[in-house]
């Protein structure tokens, strides 16, 4: 990410107190954030204000996690995806380059493999 531009981050999770808690951890660390509380809702807001990164829950009603970074990455193939499940040993879910975390996890764990995501993003470019 250029030095002059800070990071767009799209966060979703169905359960709005635990989204809006990532949200202000990394608004407090320096990231520009929108939350979406299902998949639908950050399809639409992404496609108004694209995201660079996306952290996302796995388990929501109407589209999972996984559906959603597949639907996110037909418009950016290489979008930086975190994904959180509470589904412990959860099968891959090929989605390359994906990071799964289980929950619990800390939010300083969360904002530091964001960070290397995004960097890893912006050495490939």
């Amino acid at each position: 990410m250029r030095a002059d531009r800070v990071p767009h981050v799209l966060v979703v999770d169905d359960e709005t107190a635990l989204a809006d808690i990532i949200a202000a951890y990394l608004e407090a660390n320096g990231y520009r954030i929108t939350v979406a509380n299902d998949g639908g809702e950050a399809l639409a807001l992404d496609a108004r204000d694209p995201a660079d990164a996306v952290i996302t829950d796995f388990a929501m009603p109407g589209m999972n996690g996984r559906d959603l970074v597949a639907n996110l990455r037909r418009r950016r193939p290489d979008l930086p995806a975190i994904m959180v499940s509470g589904y412990v040993g959860m099968q891959p879910l090929d989605l390359d380059p994906l990071l799964l975390l289980n929950k619990p996890v800390s939010l300083a764990t969360l904002a530091r493999h964001l960070r290397d995501l995004l960097d890893d993003a912006d050495r490939a470019q």
